[in-house]
């Protein structure tokens, strides 16, 4: 991956940050989900309010969710300067409180450039439709 790109971001480095968010988020490795979140991570609800905390990510970071399996489809990008907008069609299979769980939903990602080492951060996540 090319080095940060003061202009904004790009599709390129959206693909490796977004196939480093997934990898890191199914082997469980923690240190690298944490960089590539922004801290003032947020999630819009269903009625455009802010949840400031995941409850699916605080189940992870426990080790009361895997995730076996996840992807994305559909992916539709709008690149905003330092901002970066992607939604997707996305596919989980979990193991949460015993049981195993699919879930399918339409997910917006908004990443931002960030003087990370990966050079951007994940700012946000809303569900478009479940």
């Amino acid at each position: 991956m090319e080095s940060r790109n003061p202009e904004g971001l790009h599709e390129a480095q959206l693909r490796v940050l977004e196939q480093q968010l997934r990898d890191a988020l199914l082997d469980g490795d923690h240190g690298a989900v944490a960089a590539l979140l922004s801290p003032a991570l947020f999630m819009m609800d269903g009625q455009g309010g802010r949840v400031l905390e995941l409850p699916w990510l605080q189940d992870w970071r426990h080790g009361h969710l895997q995730i076996h399996a996840l992807q994305a489809h559909a992916v539709e990008t709008l690149l905003c300067g330092r901002l970066a907008l992607l939604s997707s069609d996305v596919q989980l299979h979990v193991h949460w409180r015993g049981r195993e769980h699919v879930q399918r939903l339409r997910l917006l990602r908004v990443w931002t450039s960030a003087s990370s080492a990966s050079g951007a951060q994940l700012l946000s996540m809303a569900v478009l439709a479940g």
